[in-house]
């Protein structure tokens, strides 16, 4: 399993494989699934993971620039990773984790969420940051779901963040979305309650998928909120269950 899916049907495959106990554990119970990068905190921290193991950060924002948010992106971006190996891994995640300041309020949210309700982290960076920053926190008993990572290596991008959305809501109670791009829209779109993380862009890329959402919030750690959508800090989103569950929600609204 130390080479990535080559192709989508293949990835959700794997996918399956590996979120599958998961998924089931969850299943009755109110769910938070809650990106990362930028989300959490202001920075990528892929990008400067990248940046410190010598690779080209520019190269993967290239190829999002030519092809888009699509499968063979996420592919390339994921292996420019990979296949920097393990020890790679072992050695620079957790230096790129001590340097992450995350957002005020983010630590307590997720404390406050994760003692109601099956919480995870979901991200197309780099999983093992990210456990490595929950750990500092003392929230190491928060799963990380994503794919890049040279032991188990799958592609984690916007429409795979969207079959996870999914899979998850089909048992859960509740879902609960917090994201702050497109790469989180079909995952956003999917769920019962929606929060867009404002971000150094305005989320111009995401907000305008969002539209018409039943239950929509905002998190406005910096900028400017966004008129219109209901703006709460990072502490109430734990409480975003106890609101009456939409009756039904628009899909995503895919380019």
């Amino acid at each position: 399993m130390s080479t990535l899916p080559r192709s989508p049907t293949e990835n959700i495959d794997r996918m399956r494989m590996l979120l599958g106990p998961h998924i089931t554990r969850s299943e009755g119970r109110e769910i938070f699934l809650v990106d990362a990068d930028r989300t959490l905190c202001a920075e990528d921290t892929s990008r400067g993971f990248l940046s410190r193991a010598g690779g080209d950060p520019m190269a993967v924002k290239a190829r999002f620039k030519e092809l888009g948010y699509c499968f063979e992106s996420f592919r390339f971006h994921a292996q420019a990773h990979v296949e920097l190996g393990s020890a790679v891994f072992a050695e620079l995640a957790p230096q790129v984790a001590s340097e992450v300041v995350l957002h005020p309020g983010a630590v307590d949210f997720l404390a406050a969420a994760a003692d109601r309700a099956a919480v995870f982290v979901v991200t197309s960076g780099i999983p093992r940051i990210w456990r490595s920053l929950l750990e500092q926190h003392g929230l190491g008993a928060v799963p990380v779901i994503g794919g890049i990572d040279p032991g188990a290596p799958f592609v984690f991008g916007r429409a795979e963040k969207g079959w996870a959305a999914r899979a998850f809501q089909a048992g859960a109670r509740t879902l609960v979305g917090v994201g702050d791009s497109d790469v989180d829209t079909e995952m956003l779109s999917t769920a019962d309650h929606a929060v867009v993380v404002v971000n150094h862009r305005q989320n111009e890329d995401l907000v305008p998928h969002l539209h018409g959402h039943t239950s929509l919030h905002q998190v406005v750690p910096r900028g400017q909120p966004h008129p219109g959508i209901r703006e709460i800090r990072f502490q109430q989103v734990a409480a975003l269950p106890d609101l009456p569950k939409p009756k039904s929600n628009h899909g995503a609204s895919c380019p």
